[in-house]
């Protein structure tokens, strides 16, 4: 049994879904299913959020400093920091704090 959502992909490639009642066993023969399957598997998948995301990180970069010395330094920081707070757990950063008091004392 297909799903709403399954039918409504379908109907908005324009495609036919009768093979979403039939049985699995026969759909290879079917030639809607081998029309939907060969556009289907054509369709090239795209994630906008990580775009969106990636374009986010770039513009944060460009806008934080133009000098690439400085950049690099920044991403040094970062990633120390990461391996000392591998979490942002209230927890995991008092805890690092404190040995980071210990340490100057």
């Amino acid at each position: 049994m297909a799903s709403t959502n399954t039918r409504r992909f379908f109907q908005k490639l324009r495609l036919e879904d009768g093979f979403l009642d039939a049985d699995p066993a026969t759909r290879l023969e079917r030639e809607d299913f081998r029309t939907a399957a060969a556009l289907v598997q054509g369709i090239a998948v795209i994630n906008d959020q990580a775009e969106r995301e990636v374009a986010l990180i770039q513009e944060y970069n460009r806008r934080l400093t133009q000098d690439e010395e400085q950049r690099q330094f920044l991403l040094q920081v970062v990633s120390r920091h990461r391996a000392e707070f591998p979490d942002s757990r209230k927890k995991t950063m008092a805890a690092g704090v404190a040995a980071h008091q210990e340490q100057e004392h």
